[in-house]
């Protein structure tokens, strides 16, 4: 077949044969216009392909949101919301306070019995477990020696003061001789009529409470089946918490919702192991500031040296106050007995101790169980005395450690349960298994 027939007409073999034909020239014209037309009319092509996509123009309403609905500004609603809260927590605080402090027979006891057992305790543990007593006797051993230390150490007071009572009455009668002495010689230099005007005024005061007194002696005569009935009490309270106090627990936790039990029953652990360490790290402490005061005072040779450590000792189980205060009594029978130079010592010694316990002692021995800080044991302290007396300064720091513990551990994470266990041990050994069978 020739060449001329292979080339179609109107391809390029015609274009050829007459490029000069009007015609294809306008339409090759128009082709080119309207494809140049078509490129800039389109818009721009996609970023993520090739193929044009229109424009997409998105129109954003703002929405009205509840502050602007609300004229109360948020931080004001936030601590609105927060002060009703705390509110009905203080009440129901008060309520549960008041209704306990309505029965002291009940609640001193049995608080008293709480403080026991956190202490005994461990000696209840170690006979149990390590010296395999049976339960109950190992309960009741550790019992027993709480009763026979403290009633060793009430036996010893008492007949240290019936002792040196009538040296100490002589002595307190020259030291007041001594003491007008030094306000008619001294640079004080009161006449005979003031010294003996602040005497009789003194005097008066003693005669004016007797009244006082003597009533007191028999409100506590007429109490005394009360104090029976709570030394009772606290006997049995101890014993029972020794022996069947995880029993009571698991009791109070059944009473719970259930989906609440293992938050409680975790939480109420670690205030039990908080309240535990408190006491047995106080009586360290304690035990401790009775040594020192019983050093420097059979030092000075002031009598009743052991007692008054003894003291010192029971004072200590109330922080930095009790110290003080007990402390206040070591001052005045060294000055009675040997002058201002003996209760400078003492006095300096006390203050010492005091520092050591708030900086040194606290921080060191309860700083694992207990996070309170000095401030907030001195102001619980004055707290609880304002509100019941010498029980309130006891119970103050315990409790307030006891909350602060179970406050902190609301946030802990929760234990795996026991069926979680089960699980991962059996996962655990199926591991095993796979990894010893052979290929």
């Amino acid at each position: 077949m020739d060449q001329d027939d292979a080339t179609p007409p109107g391809g390029r073999g015609d274009a050829a044969a007459d490029p000069g034909d009007p015609g294809r020239l306008r339409g090759a014209l128009g082709s080119v216009t309207r494809t140049v037309r078509a490129r800039l009319d389109a818009p721009p092509p996609s970023q993520w392909g090739t193929q044009a996509v229109a424009p997409t123009v998105h129109v954003t309403v703002p929405e009205r949101s509840d502050d602007d609905a609300n004229p109360i500004p948020t931080a004001v609603r936030v601590a609105a919301a927060w002060s009703w809260r705390l509110i009905l927590i203080v009440a129901a605080v008060y309520l549960v306070a008041r209704g306990l402090a309505a029965a002291p027979i009940v609640t001193i006891p049995f608080v008293v019995a709480l403080l026991l057992t956190a202490v005994l305790s461990p000696v209840q543990r170690r006979l149990h477990h390590g010296a395999r007593v049976p339960h109950s006797l190992a309960a009741f051993l550790a019992l027993l020696l709480g009763i026979v230390v403290i009633g060793a150490i009430v036996t010893f007071v008492v007949m240290q003061i019936t002792a040196n009572w009538p040296r100490m009455a002589q002595q307190f009668s020259q030291f007041i001789d001594q003491t007008a002495q030094w306000l008619r010689a001294g640079p004080l230099h009161m006449s005979d009529k003031q010294v003996e005007k602040y005497l009789q005024e003194a005097s008066d005061t003693v005669s004016k409470n007797q009244g006082t007194l003597l009533s007191g002696a028999i409100t506590t005569v007429s109490t005394l089946s009360e104090v029976v009935a709570g030394g009772l009490l606290l006997l049995l309270s101890t014993f029972f918490l020794l022996r069947d106090g995880e029993v009571i627990w698991r009791w109070v936790i059944g009473l719970l919702p259930s989906g609440s039990r293992r938050r409680v029953d975790q939480v109420g652990r670690v205030g039990w192991h908080t309240l535990g360490g408190y006491m047995r790290g106080v009586t360290i402490i304690a035990t401790l500031h009775a040594t020192t005061i019983y050093v420097v005072l059979h030092v000075l040779d002031v009598p009743m040296a052991v007692a008054l450590s003894v003291l010192i000792f029971v004072g200590s189980f109330i922080p930095l106050i009790g110290m003080t205060v007990t402390g206040c009594f070591c001052i005045a029978v060294s000055l009675i007995e040997h002058g201002p130079g003996a209760a400078l010592v003492v006095a300096i010694t006390i203050v010492v101790l005091v520092q050591l316990e708030a900086h040194l002692l606290q921080p060191l021995i309860m700083s694992r169980n207990v996070e309170v800080h000095p401030l907030g044991v001195a102001l619980s302290v004055l707290a609880g005395t304002s509100i019941a007396g010498v029980a309130g300064a006891l119970f103050a720091v315990p409790i307030v450690a006891f909350a602060n513990a179970t406050l902190r551990a609301v946030n802990l994470p929760l234990p795996p349960t026991e069926e979680a266990r089960e699980t991962q041990a059996r996962g655990a050994a199926g591991e095993l298994s796979a990894e010893g069978a052979p290929d």
